[in-house]
């Protein structure tokens, strides 16, 4: 008897299930989910976030500490990144990032420490996470 295509579709459906219980692959979305953070940067530091993946993302949230956080983007390969804007204490922040672009948010007190509450979305699967030094 020919498999018709809910049958085969319905068999093809129990397989990818049972392979994935078993281990044998494993089925994850490709841009990866959201990530929310309550991020403190020190004094003088600037959080980078991303550069190298495959998709776009967008960083939205409000600025809950005291100190104002410059916003910038770097391109891939670029030397220089673009300030996209500043967020006052209080303030929000959306900002999207391109494929291969990295996120920089910059502490602008040398003295305090910035907090931000973000969400960040779209290709999160694969972001690097870091701090430097501002120049």
């Amino acid at each position: 008897m020919p498999l018709t295509y809910p049958r085969a579709r319905r068999i093809g459906l129990a397989l990818i299930a049972l392979m994935s219980a078993l281990g044998l692959i494993a089925v994850t979305p490709a841009t990866g989910g959201t990530i929310n953070s309550n991020l403190q940067i020190e004094a003088g530091e600037t959080f980078e976030l991303g550069g190298g993946q495959k998709g776009g993302f967008t960083v939205t949230g409000r600025n809950t500490g005291q100190v104002a956080v410059e916003v910038l983007g770097k391109a891939e390969g670029a030397g220089t990144p673009v300030a996209r804007g500043t967020v006052a204490p209080g303030g929000e922040v959306k900002a999207d990032f391109a494929p291969g672009e990295m996120a920089l948010l910059r502490n602008t007190s040398g003295a305090r420490g910035a907090q931000l509450k973000l969400r960040i979305s779209g290709d999160t699967a694969a972001l690097g996470m870091s701090y430097s030094a501002n120049p």
